[in-house]
């Protein structure tokens, strides 16, 4: 399974889990496991109920192998929808970290800015930069601030200030805050100015933002087309088209269809309403 999602370990580690790739991998799968017979005995109470499964068939059913061949086959289906509750919960296991991770970043990016700005402007007025990151750590950015706390600890712990910066650069995956780490270890070692790297870290972060919001803004047209497409034209006018060319050929339009077609387009909205909003850029200001 380590091969199949190759960056679980790198995940779990983003999120700040101390679970190893393998517990976590052994623990996702009885997980599954647990969910998939919860629905399979769930479903065969539901059909034991409503009379698909008899008393006398699951009585008969441990007379003998080959009627017990028997009655599996009849429940087979039970055991594929038990067997694609176990796929389904073993895939949300495995990548609910990286969905985590990938949390954990927009919150950095959408907090960078201003935590930049604070940054910038206590430099300016003398403070020094260790003071400044421990007032950054203070402050509530999220979860930049609680980066920042880890690279005061290590400061504190007797590491130096450049390396405790690396340590941040290498343990997060947002590009943003990478670019300015970059930008604040260059300043160091060249000994230009770390205002001057900072205003201009700031400046690109926002360029970039607003190209983003404006690719966004084109984006969004074909979307809001495709969803009154999905939302109105095919309910009403492609029920009433499904009507005519009923007349002609042998396409049955009954109440199950309807309701098959309108909770289809439903469907459809919400998954496409969800991927709109997954589409959506951090904002800064």
């Amino acid at each position: 399974m380590s091969y199949v999602v190759p960056g679980l370990e790198y995940d779990l580690k983003m999120v700040g889990s101390d679970v190893d790739k393998g517990e976590y991998i052994s623990v996702s799968i009885l997980n599954a496991v647990f969910w998939a017979l919860a629905i399979f005995v769930l479903l065969f109470i539901l059909s034991y109920a409503r009379g698909n499964i008899t008393s006398e068939q699951i009585s008969t059913a441990f007379s003998s192998l080959g009627k017990m061949r028997d009655f599996i086959t009849e429940i087979k289906w039970l055991f594929f929808s038990a067997l694609l509750v176990f796929f389904v919960f073993l895939s949300f296991f495995m990548y609910y970290p990286r969905v985590l991770a990938r949390k954990i970043v927009e919150d950095v990016d959408r907090d960078l800015v201003y935590a930049l700005k604070d940054l910038l402007l206590q430099i300016s007025s003398g403070v020094p930069l260790f003071d400044a990151m421990v007032n950054i750590s203070k402050a509530g950015y999220g979860t930049i601030s609680k980066e920042f706390r880890r690279t005061v600890q290590d400061i504190n712990a007797g590491e130096m200030q450049e390396i405790a910066l690396e340590k941040m650069a290498l343990r997060t995956e947002s590009e943003f805050l990478r670019r300015t780490i970059r930008q604040m270890l260059t300043a160091f070692r060249s000994g230009a100015s770390l205002q001057a790297a900072l205003k201009s870290v700031i400046k690109n972060l926002q360029q970039y933002q607003y190209s983003q919001i404006k690719s966004y803004t084109y984006e969004l047209n074909l979307w809001v087309l495709l969803f009154i497409i999905i939302s109105v034209a095919v309910p009403s006018l492609g029920i009433t088209l499904l009507v005519v060319l009923s007349t002609f050929g042998g396409i049955s339009v009954n109440e199950g269809f309807i309701i098959g077609l309108v909770g289809f387009c439903i469907f459809c909205q919400v998954a496409l309403i969800e991927f709109i909003k997954s589409r959506r850029p951090v904002a800064h200001t």
